[in-house]
């Protein structure tokens, strides 16, 4: 069925990547593989299908072609996961939440990251580093990435939208 499709498209997506790159571009995506491997405890094709969906190598689903095939930055991806850790998710439960949302992993902490915890703090009553402000972002991590607040008038981009959290 459909099923048996889409996990063959996933699969060859996962192993086509790293295939397609050379250069300083290979060695960028396999340090940050390497880095999700390690500071998040996932095995070598749980970082690959991470890094896929988090920098535009996938479908586009979520990114609506924002972010289209780039090249992880091992610093940036390394500063994105401290972030996780910084606002108050423990250090063990940040691969539940890229294994929810990979795209969170390709989310700037300045632009998209730290504007969203804002919102949060501010509109939901919750403080960083609170165990009901990890509990919230366990429960919904997709709000780290939201970029739109329909507030009603749906713009039809829901995966990313305050409105329904």
């Amino acid at each position: 069925g459909a099923g048996a499709a889409s996990t063959t498209r996933a699969s060859a997506a996962v192993a086509d990547v790293a295939s397609t790159l050379t250069g300083d571009d290979l060695a960028a995506w396999e340090s940050s593989k390497a880095l999700v491997m390690d500071l998040v405890g996932v095995d070598d094709e749980k970082a690959e299908k991470t890094l896929i969906r988090a920098f535009g190598w996938g479908a586009q689903s979520y990114w609506r072609n924002e972010k289209t095939e780039e090249i992880p930055d091992a610093d940036a991806v390394e500063a994105r996961i401290a972030y996780l850790v910084e606002i108050g998710v423990a250090e063990d439960k940040v691969a539940e939440i890229l294994t929810k949302v990979p795209e969170v992993l390709g989310c700037d902490v300045a632009e998209r990251l730290e504007p969203n915890v804002a919102h949060i703090e501010k509109n939901y009553f919750m403080k960083r580093g609170t165990k009901n402000f990890a509990n919230y972002i366990l429960r919904v991590p997709q709000v780290l990435g939201n970029n739109l607040d329909c507030v009603g008038d749906c713009a039809g981009e829901c995966n990313r939208c305050w409105a329904r959290c």
